[in-house]
C-alpha cells in the first residue's frame, strides 16, 4: 500500500507558519533535544505541540528534515505510526515528531520497532499520561527519556501576557530571600497582585492569550470532555454511565469547601462503591485533572486524609463560575494553586500538624499553613520550619511569604 506523505507535509507547512519563537515554556531548555528518543507528557491544552514545533522550526526548519504528525490524522490511522515514519526516513530526514501518540492501539510496540529500525533517527513523542508510557509493553520506557510539561507558572503567565521577563527561583530561595525578591518583582510588575487575580481565573493555560474569558471558560469545557471521553478510555476501558460519574466526580470537588474529602460522603452522594470511587480518583488523577496530597505514611492505595483538588484553580471557575466569582471561602483555590505549583519539583504530604509538610531534602521538611489576610502564625508558632504562604499580600515578614511567590518555582 502506497504511503502519501504530500498530505502531512502540507499540514505541517501550515501549522509551522503559526508558530513563533518569543515565548517559550520552562521546559524547552531542559529538555536533551540530543536524545535519540523524547516523551512529553501533561495535560491537554498545556502547550505541549507548540513546544515541539517551535523546536522543529529552530533547529529543523522543513519538512525534508523532520516531519510531525498527529497519531489521530486518518492517513496516520490507515497506515500506522510505524509504516507513515519508516517510508519517511526512507528517502528524508533526521527526525519524527509524533503527537497525540496514545490514540492509536499498540503505539508503544511501534514506537518501539521505529527506534530499533532507525538507530541513526530522532523520535519525539506527545500523548499519554507519563504512567500510561511507563505502563507500556516493549520496553519503550528503558528507552526514551521522560519530561512532563505542567500548565502556566504565574511567572510564565506575566511573560506571555505583560511581556517581562522574570527569573525563577527554588523554593529554597524562597524561604531565605522573599523580602528581596518580592520588592525585586514589585518593580517589574507593579500590579502584580491585580495579575495573579487574573492567573487564577483565567492564565493556568497558554490559550489565554488568543481567547476572550468567556471563550477560554467554553474551551476548558470542551478540554473537560475531551479528558473524560477520549483520553481516560485510552487508560482504561469503561462505560459511559462511569464518564458521567467522573464529571459529576469533578463537580463535587469544585464546589467541595473541605480540602480533606470524605469518601463516605462521596460514595453516598454518586451512588457508587469504595473501589469504583478510588478507581476513579486515580483515572483522573493520571488524566491530570486533579492533584491528590497524601500522608506520607498513607499505602498506594488510600486516600484517608488526603487533600484532593482539581489540577488548577482555573478548573473551578470553568465548572462553577459563578459560585468562586462571589464565594468568600476560597481556601480551595489557595490550595489548588500552591499545589500545582510545587508537585512538580517537591514531594509534598498532607500534615496532620498543619496543612502540608514538604520535603526540600532528605530529612529536611518544612511545615506549611495556607491562607488569607487573617491568617494568623498561631498554628505554627511552636514549628521549627514552619511558614505561612499568605493570600492579597505584597511582601512578608519573617516566616510569612506572600502565596503569589510560589508561582515563580518554574
Amino acid at each position: 500500500m502506497k504511503i502519501e506523505l504530500n498530505e502531512l507535509f502540507s499540514i505541517q507547512k501550515k501549522l509551522i507558519s503559526h508558530v513563533t519563537l518569543g515565548f517559550k515554556r520552562y521546559l524547552y531548555s531542559t529538555i536533551n533535544w540530543d536524545s535519540r528518543m523524547i516523551t512529553i507528557t501533561g495535560a491537554r491544552g498545556t502547550g505541549k505541540t507548540t513546544l515541539v514545533l517551535q523546536h522543529l522550526k529552530e533547529e529543523y526548519g522543513s519538512v525534508d528534515r523532520c516531519l510531525y504528525i498527529s497519531a489521530d490524522n486518518p492517513l496516520v490511522l490507515r497506515n500506522g505510526i510505524y509504516d507513515t515514519a519508516n517510508e519517511y526516513f526512507k528517502f528524508y530526514g533526521d527526525a519524527v515528531i509524533i503527537d497525540e501518540v496514545h490514540k492509536q492501539a499498540n503505539w508503544a510496540m511501534e514506537a518501539k520497532a521505529l527506534y530499533d529500525a532507525h538507530p541513526d533517527k530522532k523520535i519525539i513523542l506527545l500523548g499519554s499520561s507519563k504512567l500510561n508510557i511507563l505502563n507500556q509493553k516493549g520496553d519503550l520506557s528503558r528507552r526514551t527519556l521522560i519530561y512532563n510539561l505542567e500548565g502556566l507558572s504565574f511567572r510564565e503567565f506575566l511573560g506571555m501576557k505583560y511581556k517581562v521577563k522574570f527569573s525563577s527561583f527554588r523554593l529554597e530561595e524562597l524561604l531565605l530571600d522573599h523580602l528581596k525578591i518580592s520588592s525585586e518583582l514589585q518593580k517589574l510588575s507593579p500590579k502584580i497582585l491585580q495579575h495573579f487575580k487574573e492567573y487564577m481565573q483565567f492564565g493556568y493555560y497558554p490559550f489565554f492569550d488568543i481567547m476572550s474569558e468567556d471563550e477560554y471558560q467554553l474551551t476548558l469545557h470542551n478540554l473537560l470532555d475531551k479528558t473524560i471521553y477520549e483520553d481516560v478510555p485510552a487508560l482504561k476501558d469503561i462505560r459511559s454511565t462511569s464518564q458521567i460519574t467522573l464529571k459529576k466526580l469533578i463537580a463535587y470537588l469544585a464546589i467541595s469547601r473541605i480540602p480533606t474529602i470524605n469518601i463516605g460522603s462521596i460514595c453516598s452522594e454518586l451512588d457508587i462503591p469504595k473501589e469504583i470511587l478510588y478507581s476513579f480518583f486515580d483515572l483522573l488523577s493520571r488524566s491530570d485533572l486533579i492533584n491528590i496530597v497524601k500522608r506520607k505514611s498513607a499505602s498506594i492505595r488510600s486516600l484517608k486524609n488526603s487533600r484532593i483538588f482539581l489540577s488548577n484553580p482555573n478548573l473551578y471557575f470553568a465548572v462553577s463560575n459563578e459560585l468562586w466569582k462571589h464565594e468568600v471561602e476560597i481556601g480551595n483555590l489557595r490550595e489548588a494553586f500552591f499545589v500545582s505549583q510545587i508537585k512538580g519539583d517537591y514531594p509534598i504530604y498532607s500534615s496532620q500538624l498543619v496543612d502540608y509538610s514538604i520535603e526540600l531534602k532528605p530529612k529536611h521538611i518544612i511545615e506549611v499553613e495556607i491562607g488569607g489576610r487573617s491568617k494568623t502564625r498561631k498554628q505554627i508558632i511552636d514549628i521549627e520550619n514552619g511558614y505561612i504562604f499568605r493570600d492579597d499580600q505584597l511582601d512578608g515578614f519573617a516566616n510569612v511569604i506572600p502565596l503569589y511567590l510560589v508561582g515563580f518555582l518554574y
